[in-house]
Formats: C-alpha cells, sequence, structure tokens
C-alpha cells in the first residue's frame, strides 16, 4: 500500500513537473504563431542587404537588434532613424551591419525586444514621443505596442491644404487610430483618444494578450467585446457600418480619379511579383474599370483594374500626363484625393475596422467623404 502511495506521488510529481514545462514553453510556442516571428520580415525590411541604410529606418521596429539599438535614443526623446553614436548623425551600412542587420544575423521581433531585466515589460504606461509625432499618455501595458504600431511618419496637419508628400500612412497604424491622430480634413487636436486606449486598463494589451485564446499570438479572442460589453454586443455593429462607409469614400475617391483619366498617359507600373517598378509605361486611361488605393514602398498609390479584368499598380506620383521630363502628376500633393487616400489606407492599416475608436473612425470617414462631394 505504501508503495502505491509513493507510486502515486511521483506520478503526481511528475505530472506537475510536465504542466510547469508545458506552461514555460508556452509562451514561446504562441510567440512562434504570431507575425512578431516571421523572420523573413526581417530579412526582407531590417537588413543592409534588403534595405541599404533605410535598415535604420525599418529595422527599429523589424528586428530584434535594430529595436534594442534604437530604444534608448527613442526614450532620451529622438524617435527618428536609428543613429550611430560615434557621429550623432542617422547610422550608414556599416554601423548597421555592426549591430546584426544583415541577412546572417538578423532576428525578428524576440522576447528581448518587449522584455528587459526580470522580464519587465520596456515601455509601459506612457510612450515617449513616437515615430508618427505624439505620446500616447496612460495607456497601460499597450504603451509597448504603440510604440511600433504607428504610422511611423511624422505628425501631419489636419487642415492643410497640401501636405507637399504622397507619403501614406505605414500599415501598423493602430496607435493613431485608438489615440484619433494623424488625419486630414477632421480636427485630430483635440482629446480624441478611445475609451478602448484609455479605460481598459492595458489598452491594446486588455484585449489582445490577457483575453486571448493564446496570449502571444496577441490575436483577440472573438469573445473581447462581450467581457466588457455583454453578451448582445457584437464585432459586426462596429465592423459592417465602418466597412460601409470605407466602401462609401473609395467609391467617391474613385469617381473624382476616373473623372481626370482623359489627362493620364502614363504610370510608373509597378509589379507585386517582382517589387520592379518601369517608370513612363503608356496606359489606355479610357478602359480603367474601377480603383483602389494601396501604398507602395510607403508611398500612396492606385491599383487600376482595367475592362480586361487585368491590374495596374502606381504609385500616384507616377501617374502623369506625358513621359519623361515633360510629365507632370495628374495629381499634384494639393489635389484632394491625395489626402482622402491617406485616410482611407489609415483606416484600412488599423485592421480593426473601427472597433479600436468606433467614433472617431465614423466621424474620419464622414468627413471625407462630404470632402470628396465638393
Amino acid at each position: 500500500m505504501r508503495r502505491q502511495i509513493v507510486y502515486v506521488g511521483l506520478l503526481l510529481l511528475s505530472l506537475v513537473a510536465v504542466g510547469l514545462m508545458a506552461a514555460s514553453l508556452g509562451p514561446a510556442d504562441e510567440w512562434a504563431k504570431s507575425k512578431h516571428a516571421n523572420r523573413e520580415t526581417a530579412l526582407a525590411e531590417a537588413t543592409v542587404e534588403s534595405r541599404g541604410p533605410l535598415a535604420g529606418h525599418c529595422g527599429r521596429c523589424h528586428s530584434e537588434q535594430g529595436f534594442l539599438a534604437w530604444l534608448p535614443q527613442l526614450l532620451a526623446g529622438n524617435p527618428g532613424l536609428i543613429v550611430d553614436p560615434s557621429t550623432g548623425k542617422p547610422a550608414e551600412v556599416p554601423y548597421l551591419a555592426q549591430l546584426g542587420l544583415t541577412k546572417e544575423k538578423v532576428q525578428p521581433i524576440t522576447c528581448t525586444v518587449c522584455h528587459g531585466e526580470g522580464f519587465a515589460l520596456r515601455i509601459q504606461n506612457s510612450t515617449p514621443l513616437l515615430p508618427s509625432g505624439f505620446a500616447a499618455a496612460g495607456v497601460g501595458q499597450g504603451a509597448l505596442c504603440m510604440t511600433c504600431h504607428n504610422t511611423r511618419n511624422g505628425r501631419i496637419q489636419w487642415d492643410s491644404q497640401d501636405p507637399k508628400r504622397y507619403t501614406g500612412p505605414h500599415e501598423a497604424a493602430q496607435a493613431d487610430v485608438i489615440m484619433g491622430k494623424n488625419v486630414y480634413f477632421f480636427n485630430d487636436t483635440a482629446e480624441l483618444v478611445s475609451p478602448h486606449a484609455a479605460f481598459t486598463g492595458n489598452s491594446c494589451v486588455t484585449c489582445h494578450k490577457t483575453l486571448g485564446k493564446e496570449g502571444h499570438t496577441f490575436e483577440p479572442s472573438e469573445t473581447s467585446c462581450a467581457s466588457c460589453h455583454g453578451a448582445a454586443m457584437k464585432i459586426e455593429f462596429v465592423t459592417a457600418p465602418t466597412k460601409h462607409l470605407l466602401e462609401q469614400l473609395r467609391v467617391a475617391i474613385e469617381k473624382k480619379v476616373l473623372a481626370a483619366r482623359d489627362r493620364i498617359k502614363v504610370v510608373a507600373a509597378w509589379d507585386p511579383k517582382t517589387d520592379k517598378t518601369t517608370p513612363d509605361t503608356p496606359i489606355d486611361a479610357t478602359k480603367i474599370k474601377s480603383v483602389d488605393f494601396l501604398t507602395i514602398h510607403g508611398q500612396l498609390a492606385f491599383k487600376f483594374v482595367m475592362d480586361d479584368g487585368s491590374e495596374v499598380y502606381s504609385q500616384i506620383a507616377g501617374v502623369k500626363d506625358a513621359p519623361g521630363d515633360q510629365g507632370k502628376p495628374v495629381f499634384a500633393t494639393s489635389d484632394p484625393i491625395v489626402r482622402a487616400a491617406h485616410n482611407y489606407m489609415l483606416v484600412t492599416y488599423d485592421g480593426s475596422m473601427g472597433v479600436h475608436n468606433p467614433k472617431f473612425v465614423r466621424d474620419v470617414l464622414l468627413t471625407t467623404i462630404k470632402a470628396m462631394s465638393q
């Protein structure tokens, strides 16, 4: 009998040990399923072989080595490109390679990016000035997420008549939307922060980690909304009207573009398969059937769908009225189409279809649609 008790006790201890081992491996297994673990992205965006000195821009958030090199200067008030401390200027290829931003050594977003000594989060509660030109205050553990999940292209002037650039928002635009910043036509200088950022305890983390099915995949649970709003609340209550307004905006911009198609003679044709661009590619713009929007290498762009079903991609700056030096952009940076396309892409690149900040997104879309109708 005593031998059986000892055996059962040993078995229970073994099961506990296995459970502890599984628990200790859990976060790593979950992380491996997340986009943060994608080394292919780090290779493409954060290496000197792929990006040259621009690895000092993209490497800040697309690699372990780049983020850890950038973090001290961010905390010191410089959210710009990775700086070479020996010169005080944006780092050149030799220094970036020394950091490990090479195809041989680069690492994706690993545990040590987010967690420092004692596994404490490296940034909490409030952010420094972000690359998107604002700081987020009182957002709990989500401050760390916002450090990289922002548009990264400086603060824009909401009522500018000419932004003098075709720069689009970066694909990780969540912080801008949840904090209510960086749109045109709609006054974003007021306090437009979402309750999801200010009053959920830890903003991003509350839904994307604590309540997630597998925390370190950062995928929100299907019941996240119900946890605060009750079982009757469905995500579609927000996403469905947002998608409707977003499509209305797309159609409104498309109408403006099609009205000018007789001036379109050439485009800077981009091939999404090869990532190559061919300037001054002739196009029969009368055969454009529909227009959609994206960014190409950080610049606002069109996707023209032609009558025969083929697709033509071009940065807006490359859509010109003639080839060569005589050609000028059909849509100047002062054209409201450029600002409207920025707002369209901001909502699209946020990815939540309004959930992160429902009222702000709705107001921005309605205001932009109205601007396109004038």
